[in-house]
């Protein structure tokens, strides 16, 4: 349709029709225009439809100036990139500073239109030291947290990694950039599962076992893309250089990288005549002759820098290495990136081009005392626990101890919980390396380090690495000998085992815990085991024994003012008394817990309260108060990021829908909160939406699939030992047994529910066994049975004060 436009286009203005002419600019319009729209990550074929995702793009911006490498970009960008069952993979090799990155992220913009799922710019790293560099496991919960928010792991398993990135990543279409392999697992791990994705990696050699679809190796610039380069740079800053400089900076510097920094060093006027002169040596003396050139401030912080592990050098980390203040380090960032020393890729901080960070080492080491590096790098632990230790209060993360942190203030900006929680995001990349810094050196305060990041980590459900630092944190603590660590050590391990619902060995930590905390008298320290020893208990169904702890927590974090802990302990109570029907004492206790809540402004734990009350309401039939809490408890779990409560949210939201008679709306959510539930771990929490979409399922008459749904449950419940579930399932299977005929099944599985019910004195259960024994007994004509077991029901629904108690009194009626 162009071809024919421009054809008669043409044809009009030169007021003579050609026809020769009107064919020819059709056929060669219409060429450029297939050759333009086919492009790698595209078939011949219809692409099939894929469901709606929000596009996601972490690529880096491309440097305005691209010279000297046009016939390898076009190589990529025209690649047919054909493949029938996997991604496309292209490969990039070269040696430092050829400029393998920016070439990749040049074709990676222009590519990304065909590719509207995502572009995912990740960095391995790998030549930035053991503890800055990731491994493949680092980089897949990465991607994996960028591209499917939603789904983390419940174990740091390479497999099991790798197969949640397939699935999240089947049939999208995704370009990606993986930057700096050094193994061709590092490729193959991070292919997605889509024929329509392209991926672009660039390593310093080619890798044994990667077969890429095309293979460049830009080597140094000619002489004349060298030339062309120096013009654009010099033709962008609107500055001059004669023709004889242009062609002396060309015949000496021929990689990118020092072609660059050399003639932005003369266009800024900060290097001397001199840079250009042959004499200079190799290409890297472009390098060490602007270091030569810094005030000593600058040298020193440059020579610094280079021991920080992360990709984001702030100005507060920057500091600490070079013992001077944030605003100096701040001014010497900025020169320091003037002078195009280091490089900021995004807004939150600085970094270094491996070359130049491997030159600046050196210099360092001519200019430093190793010394001075251990004193530089335990400056550095000791600013990161700063920093966690006013993160964490601004999180509200929970404390564990009573003794002292001996931390100074981290110079943070005022920011809100939301805001911290936004600042760990986007800096826990560098957290975590400090941290492997910390543990590769067996620093003495590894567990406080590993300890302030652990709350961030569990909230986002990363659970498998914080049981890793955890685990090396309490080795370092041991060899030791450093009760206090090895107790919080056991307490995060607890706390993980808990929420992995291995209750067993969150039971052995706490015990372990409690001796220590009690030996050396901290008071928080023993609060928090036994508030860890409730929580399992009442996991268990134990509980009597989980308000005995809670109850003893309380009194503790009394005596040491402990708002935060009186709120978690009366938020236990309340579920308690919930889940034992007295729900008179349950709001009592979850009223005082959000009047504690909000005493420290821990939005948070707000939301948790506001879904044990609306759950009470729900359970008194007090439907659009019950909505109007769970709703006020998504917004805030979506505000601040908390996966598992938008989950927990959704499933009561889901349960009120069903009970209100929108059975399609309750499918919706019910099915949303059991994904997000499997993504995020927790079987116990699997095991509760399970049941709830069985009783959705039975309700709406589809019996075998509730009976799929309830028996998974059981499964589950069996599994971790939780008694109250095994108890709550029971009753669903009698009841699908009874609507089966199985009226002996039913029987016996209702006599099993009551057994547990009594023992762990659940009211409420006991209430609804009764109410469906009584309903058995009825179908079968027995009405003397079906009287008894309705008057107990309404015995016990009556003294819970439970709507329920009406039902009851109209079937009792009506015998």
């Amino acid at each position: 349709m162009l071809g024919a436009g421009v054809g008669a286009v043409t044809n009009v203005i030169t007021s003579d029709w050609n026809w020769w002419l009107f064919v020819a600019l059709v056929v060669l319009v219409s060429f450029c225009a297939a050759g333009a729209t086919y492009m790698p990550g595209q078939r011949d074929e219809p692409i099939p439809a894929v469901a709606p995702t929000s596009a996601v793009s972490t690529l880096p911006p491309a440097s305005p100036v691209f010279a000297g490498r046009r016939r390898e970009l076009e190589r990529i960008v025209s690649h047919p990139g054909h493949q029938d069952h996997r991604a496309v993979l292209f490969l990039i090799t070269g040696e430092p500073g050829v400029g393998k990155t920016e070439l990749a992220v040049q074709a990676a913009h222009r590519l990304a239109g065909h590719f509207p799922d995502a572009q995912l710019f990740l960095a391995y790293r790998s030549h930035r030291g053991e503890s800055g560099r990731l491994d493949v496991r680092d980089v897949l919960l990465d991607a994996l947290g960028t591209f499917a928010p939603g789904t983390s792991q419940i174990a740091l398993d390479t497999d099991r990694l790798a197969s949640s990135w397939r699935a999240a990543t089947t049939g999208r279409r995704i370009l990606m950039v993986l930057d700096d392999v050094v193994t061709n697992e590092q490729v193959m791990r991070l292919l997605p599962n889509s024929r329509h994705c392209l991926v672009i990696s660039t390593s310093r050699r080619l890798l044994a076992g990667i077969d890429p679809d095309l293979h460049l190796s830009p080597g140094e610039l000619t002489r004349e893309e060298a030339e062309h380069m120096i013009r654009e740079i010099v033709r962008r800053a609107s500055h001059e250089l004669g023709d004889a400089t242009i062609r002396e900076l060309a015949a000496i510097y021929r990689l990118p990288l020092t072609v660059r920094h050399a003639v932005d060093q003369l266009v800024s006027g900060t290097g001397p005549e001199a840079i250009r002169m042959s004499d200079h040596g190799s290409e890297n003396s472009v390098f060490t002759a602007s270091f030569s050139r810094l005030r000593p401030r600058e040298r020193l912080v440059l020579h610094r820098a280079t021991l920080y592990p992360g990709p984001h050098l702030t100005e507060v980390f920057a500091a600490a290495l070079a013992n001077i203040s944030p605003a100096e380090a701040e001014q010497a960032l900025g020169e320091l990136h003037r002078l195009g020393l280091i490089h900021k890729p995004d807004p939150y901080g600085y970094g270094f081009h491996d070359l130049v960070r491997t030159l600046a080492m050196a210099d360092g080491r001519e200019h430093d005392d190793e010394r001075e590096h251990e004193r530089a790098l335990v400056r550095l632990l000791q600013a990161a626990l700063d920093v966690v230790g006013d993160l964490n209060t601004l999180i509200h993360a929970p404390v564990f101890t009573s003794t002292p942190v001996g931390r100074r203030p981290s110079n943070l900006p005022p920011m809100t919980q939301t805001e911290a929680l936004t600042w760990m995001s986007r800096y826990f990349t560098d957290l975590r390396a400090v941290i492997r810094l910390a543990i590769d050196r067996s620093w003495t305060d590894t567990w406080r380090l590993v300890n302030g990041i652990s709350y961030y980590m569990r909230i986002h459900r990363n659970i498998p690495q914080i049981e890793e630092f955890n685990r090396s944190a309490l080795q370092i603590a041991i060899a030791d000998g450093n009760h206090l660590g090895q107790a919080v050590c056991h307490i995060q391990l607890g706390r993980m085992a808990r929420t992995r619902s291995d209750y067993a060995t969150a039971r052995s930590h706490a015990h372990k815990a409690l001796p220590l905390f009690v030996d050396l008298n901290d008071v928080r320290g023993q609060a928090t085991s036994h508030a860890e020893l409730g929580y399992i208990d009442h996991h268990l169904s134990l509980y009597e024994d989980a308000a005995a702890h809670a109850e003893q927590a309380v009194c503790l974090y009394l005596q040491v003012g402990d708002t935060q802990g009186r709120g978690d302990m009366e938020g236990l109570l309340g579920m308690l008394g919930r889940l034992t029907g007295d729900y008179r004492t349950a709001r009592g206790h979850l009223e005082a817990a959000l009047a504690l809540f909000a005493e420290v402004g821990n939005e948070r734990s707000r939301a948790w309260i506001h879904l044990e009350l609306g759950i009470i309401n729900r359970q008194t039939r007090a439907y659009d108060e019950a909505r109007r809490l769970f709703q006020l408890a998504r917004e805030t779990a979506d505000r601040t990021g908390d996966r598992n409560r938008q989950a927990w949210a959704d499933r009561e939201l889901g349960i009120l829908a069903r009970m209100t008679g929108d059975f399609d709306e309750a499918m919706t959510l019910l099915s949303a909160a059991l994904h997000a539930y499997r993504d995020i771990g927790g079987r116990r929490n699997i095991g509760d939406v399970c049941v709830e979409l069985g009783t959705l399922h039975r309700v709406r008459g589809d019996l075998d699939t509730a009976r799929t749904q309830l028996s998974e449950a059981m499964s589950i419940y069996r599994d971790i030992g939780n008694r109250r579930g095994l108890a709550w399932t029971e009753i669903e299977l009698g009841v699908l047994d009874s609507l089966t005929g199985a009226v002996e099944t039913a029987r016996e599985r209702f006599d099993r529910a009551m057994v547990v019910y009594t023992e762990i004195r659940d009211n409420s259960g006991a209430a609804r066994t009764h109410f469906e024994q009584g309903s058995l007994a009825a179908s079968q004509g027995n009405d003397i049975a079906a009287r008894s077991h309705w008057e107990a029901a309404l015995r016990l629904y009556e003294s819970m004060g439970s709507p329920a108690a009406e039902d009851t009194r109209s079937r009792l009626s009506a015998l």
